[in-house]
């Protein structure tokens, strides 16, 4: 049995990761899950045509707007928890609350104890509650991560929208369009978890 998100997925707010010299820029991912997760609760204002996942960069609203290299200072999320409070939102990272950018660091950096299979069972009960939510995964070395907004899951999946095909991870993608709707094994998910392995929640 298959369970989603209230989502259409013909009039959901799907965008492309940008390109530079013909290659997908890296390490935008966290941009865009929270793009996607405002798309989600604010279809009306965040959308394609306006403050879409690189206007949002471009205007700083989540934070300082750095290259990709950078990524891993996080500077770019500084202003996220302040951002998402202003929206009526809140954050957390393995159930921990992030009402500040030190929370946030904190978060990202402290060793997670709990299996794939507990952090499965919490998007699962997300998706259930229809709240806005995302499964990170470690890719390869140690600190490179990926996270991905959770659209539904079954039994043996979860199906997942990204803005790029990630070379690194064995999923599989639904459209022959341009609309990243990839299906996430649970096994895959069990390959792929590490210490630093996350479940992200946007909730109103």
């Amino acid at each position: 049995m298959k369970k989603y998100l209230p989502i259409n997925t013909k009039t959901f707010g799907f965008v492309e990761r940008e390109k530079q010299k013909g290659r997908y820029v890296h390490n935008k991912c966290g941009r865009d899950f929270f793009y996607y997760c405002l798309n989600y609760y604010f279809p009306n204002r965040f959308n394609p045509k306006h403050l879409n996942h690189l206007e949002i960069e471009e205007k700083r609203l989540f934070g300082f707007k750095i290259s990709s290299y950078m990524a891993w200072t996080m500077l770019q999320f500084i202003k996220i928890a302040k951002f998402l409070k202003s929206n009526g939102l809140s954050l957390e990272i393995n159930s921990k609350k992030i009402n500040s950018f030190p929370s946030f660091i904190l978060a990202i950096l402290t060793p997670n104890r709990r299996s794939s299979s507990l952090a499965i069972k919490e998007i699962e009960r997300a998706i259930d509650n229809k709240q806005a939510c995302g499964i990170d995964i470690t890719l390869g070395y140690l600190l490179l991560n990926h996270v991905m907004f959770v659209y539904g899951y079954d039994k043996d999946n979860l199906y997942v929208f990204d803005t790029h095909p990630e070379e690194l991870l064995e999923y599989k993608k639904m459209t022959k369009d341009k609309r990243f709707i990839m299906k996430l094994p649970k096994s895959v998910i069990k390959k792929h978890w590490s210490m630093f392995g996350r479940v992200w929640a946007i909730k109103p």
